[in-house]
């Protein structure tokens, strides 16, 4: 049976009708790439931790994530260059213009005030 014989016109638009052609010869072919591992395989995977230290962690990321939309933009800014980026003082001194001792005083204070806070 020819495909274009196989087209309803009162199901759907025939642009519909061939994107949905198209979108499952892409999910195919992506499917056919993907490299399979016997089952055996997942004994090896080891877990990071047990479910209640993931939700623990998740439950600390969301209260730092908190403490820190707290701060001022320009110290939410340090904290993310200096920990999400993980880029040095001086880097991050040249990067925003301040002096590379006034990035690391100011982180310092940053990090002890969300140590009180927490």
């Amino acid at each position: 049976m020819a495909l274009a014989s196989r087209y309803r016109r009162d199901l759907a638009g025939f642009s519909t009708w061939l994107f949905s052609i198209a979108q499952n010869i892409g999910t195919d072919h992506l499917r056919a790439r993907r490299e399979h591992l016997p089952i055996d395989a997942a004994l090896e995977v080891r877990a990071d931790g047990t479910p209640d230290q993931d939700a623990e962690r998740r439950s600390d990321l969301a209260r730092l994530a908190l403490l820190c939309g707290a701060l001022p933009e320009r110290e939410r800014e340090l904290v993310a260059l200096k920990y999400g980026a993980v880029i040095n003082n001086r880097l991050i001194a040249k990067l925003t213009g301040l002096s590379e001792s006034n990035v690391g005083t100011i982180l310092h204070r940053v990090v002890q005030t969300l140590r009180e806070r927490w």
